[in-house]
């Protein structure tokens, strides 16, 4: 089940949304997915279809609404150094690329405003949010680089997430980001890792 709040409040109300019709935790998992507006997966929304591996070790998955439309494509980009894990990119329809990186790989590259880092209303998470300590893997910021005309030579957050079990759009990231594409992004990076 995907939970989401639009609540912009203290207190938020989490709601099922969607239904993954693919597990997301347990051993990694690679292959087609998609969400649905029911638990019977008849109802799609949108789709990842197989994915696409090149030879340097990348994964592409095409990402279709639910008539056939392309909404992008998401890529599990190898690691360029063997201690590093591999991240993940985001290519939108109309030329956006946005990059997962490591929190911690990030840090410093970022422009980042005062309500970057706040729901506004575009939380979302894969895992029962009534249980204390429910999110798991690693986090990533998924960020934009920023303009050439700007004159800003850092990155913009988009999007932040902790596995697939939350993550929340900027409001740079809901401007930028069709949600659905987003979502699957963040599926498809947690379903890439052990989860126990």
């Amino acid at each position: 089940m995907v939970f989401a709040t639009t609540d912009r409040g203290t207190l938020p109300k989490w709601e099922v949304t969607a239904f993954v019709d693919q597990q997301v935790d347990g051993e990694p998992a690679e292959g087609a997915f998609g969400l649905f507006t029911d638990p019977d997966h008849l109802r799609p929304i949108c789709r990842a279809l197989e994915p696409e591996a090149a030879d340097d070790g990348s994964l592409t998955y095409t990402a279709v609404d639910d008539r056939g439309s392309t909404l992008g494509t998401v890529t599990r980009v190898p690691a360029s150094h063997r201690r590093l894990k591999h991240t993940w990119r985001i290519d939108a329809p109309d030329g956006a690329v946005v990059e997962g990186r490591n929190v911690w790989a990030a840090r410093g590259l970022l422009t980042r405003g005062l309500g970057d880092r706040l729901p506004l209303g575009h939380l979302v998470g894969a895992s029962n949010p009534g249980r204390d300590n429910w999110t798991r893997g690693r986090s990533l910021d998924w960020t934009i680089a920023a303009p050439e005309d700007t004159g800003r030579q850092a990155d913009t957050l988009l999007m932040s997430s902790t596995s697939a079990d939350l993550a929340y759009l900027t409001e740079r990231g809901a401007d930028v980001l069709d949600r659905r594409l987003a979502m699957l992004a963040v599926i498809a990076e947690g379903r890439s890792l052990r989860h126990r």
